[in-house]
């Protein structure tokens, strides 16, 4: 057989091409422009509305992407089931676009946004031609059509960097178009509605291309399977909603418990700037996810599939810390994709990055319920985490801001963390090992520590600490591990 390491790691790398190119994209072209066209208060819309986003992305899924891999494994009808999900997704998400055009003023101003309507309209139909998309995403990921993924996932990004700047800046700058007096009445002093109407035209040819992904399906929806598909994926929709709460409600909770006389957008727009600098965590952890799910899910039951598990996690961790340290160490480069006007919110960087290491040891941990199908448990955990994140927030937002946020992050997944681990250990055990695991880490916040007192005011000569830490780092892991023999040998192993 075939290396599994070695596999996963390509698939990754392949998916990460399709996550990195487009978040790179987004990141270093969208993140620099928009911290320097808009100032923080109106950065902080962008922050707030997006973060109503990813929590109305898990509702109109709930869950049905991991059904599709989990009934789609091993199953001869794969195209009953995928048409089954599909037409499903589509229909509840037209129902949503619709409600959501139709009562467009009253959710506006129950968000808080009663003067633009129309931003909460422009969202809403972006939502829904996303959720249809994320399921022929799943499709694509359950055929292992991972360059179709990418290249589609780098078109969806192009296009909106396109129109973008399009309307922000090319439209404004042709004299007879700026000019016109319909333009300056109707599309003049539209700012940043541009570019929720730039992610509507994106989703749209982006749900275009998929089109031809469709395969072969029916408009039908076999009920008795549908059941069985929705028993697995509603506990998902729970325990994912709690999931992205405690990713994201801290954006929507720091607007609304800022302590008096404090500029909410102000604080969430640079909240929202300083952890987009973690975003490469972010995608690290995304590319894996994308491969690991149909991965974890078709080497469940092989006679080495704990031991295969268990050693992802460990070469996972190291990665994660690497990550977490040219990040942190090198922080004089990566502030650079940010305005200056942000800086004062540097500080939490580190915070939400090693936060994000815990989410991406989480989903390789939770993915025991997700494989035995207990995934009630995946509800109460997060459930528990979503909670904690709400209260904690409330309780200290007013005093300590967009501190406590990033700080209440890194402690909830800790919480989540070590419970799916004790449950895990009883119902699916899964043997870790994790004084090495722990050694990583505890290795990863050493180096941080020495790296931070080494810093100095030259920022050329803190990157060039910084990545030497980072490769220091790397040389001790690959003589423990051997990583590079790992991941370049091909495997043999006679009892899978």
């Amino acid at each position: 057989m075939s290396n599994p390491y070695k596999n996963l790691g390509g698939q990754a790398l392949i998916y990460g091409l399709g996550n990195i190119i487009p978040r790179i994209l987004n990141y270093a072209v969208l993140t620099v422009y928009y911290t320097r066209k808009f100032p923080p208060e109106e950065y902080g819309v962008l922050t707030e509305l997006y973060a109503y986003v990813a929590i109305l992305m898990v509702i109109l899924t709930y869950g049905m992407e991991t059904g599709l891999f989990k009934f789609s494994t091993g199953n001869s009808e794969k195209e009953i089931v995928y048409s089954s999900v599909l037409n499903t997704v589509a229909l509840t998400s037209l129902i949503f676009a619709l409600f959501i055009v139709l009562f467009r003023r009253p959710a506006s101003i129950w968000i808080g946004y009663g003067g633009n309507p129309e931003y909460v309209a422009y969202l809403g139909i972006t939502l829904s031609l996303d959720a249809i998309g994320a399921i022929i995403f799943a499709k694509l990921r359950v055929e292992n059509r991972v360059r179709r993924f990418a290249v589609v996932k780098i078109i969806n990004v192009v296009t909106t960097i396109f129109f973008v700047f399009l309307f922000l800046e090319i439209l404004p700058a042709i004299h007879i178009v700026a000019g016109n007096e319909w333009y300056k009445m109707h599309m003049g002093s539209i700012g940043v509605g541009y570019i929720f109407i730039a992610n509507v035209l994106s989703s749209f040819i982006v749900l275009l291309f998929l089109s031809r992904d469709t395969g072969k399906f029916s408009l039908g929806i076999d009920r008795n399977l549908l059941l069985k598909i929705l028993g697995y994926s509603l506990p998902l929709l729970i325990s994912g909603l709690a999931g992205i709460f405690n990713e994201t409600i801290d954006r929507i909770l720091l607007r609304k418990f800022s302590g008096d006389g404090v500029n909410a957008l102000y604080e969430l727009g640079i909240y929202g700037a300083n952890y987009r600098i973690a975003v490469l965590m972010t995608i690290f952890v995304q590319m894996f996810r994308y491969a690991a799910e149909p991965f974890f899910f078709n080497w469940y039951g092989k006679s080495d599939s704990k031991n295969v598990y268990a050693n992802i996690l460990k070469y996972f961790t190291i990665f994660l810390i690497i990550i977490f340290l040219c990040v942190s160490l090198c922080i004089d480069f990566f502030k650079y994709f940010i305005d200056s006007d942000y800086y004062e919110g540097l500080s939490i960087v580190p915070v939400v990055l090693m936060a994000n290491v815990l989410v991406g040891l989480l989903f390789n941990l939770n993915m025991w319920y997700k494989l035995s199908g207990h995934t009630l448990y995946g509800v109460y955990i997060t459930g528990l985490g979503a909670v904690l994140t709400i209260l904690l927030n409330i309780l200290f937002i007013p005093k300590y801001g967009y501190y406590a946020c990033a700080w209440i992050h890194l402690f909830t997944n800790g919480i989540m963390l070590a419970l799916t681990w004790y449950y895990g250990r009883r119902i699916y055990p899964i043997n870790y090992d994790l004084k090495k695991i722990g050694f990583y880490i505890g290795l990863g916040i050493l180096f941080y520590i020495i790296g931070s007192l080494m810093m100095s005011e030259r920022e050329w000569l803190n990157v060039g600490i910084g990545m030497v830490i980072v490769v220091i780092y790397f040389v001790i892991a690959n003589r423990n591990e051997n990583l590079t023999g790992i991941f370049l040998k091909r495997y043999e192993n006679k009892n899978s």
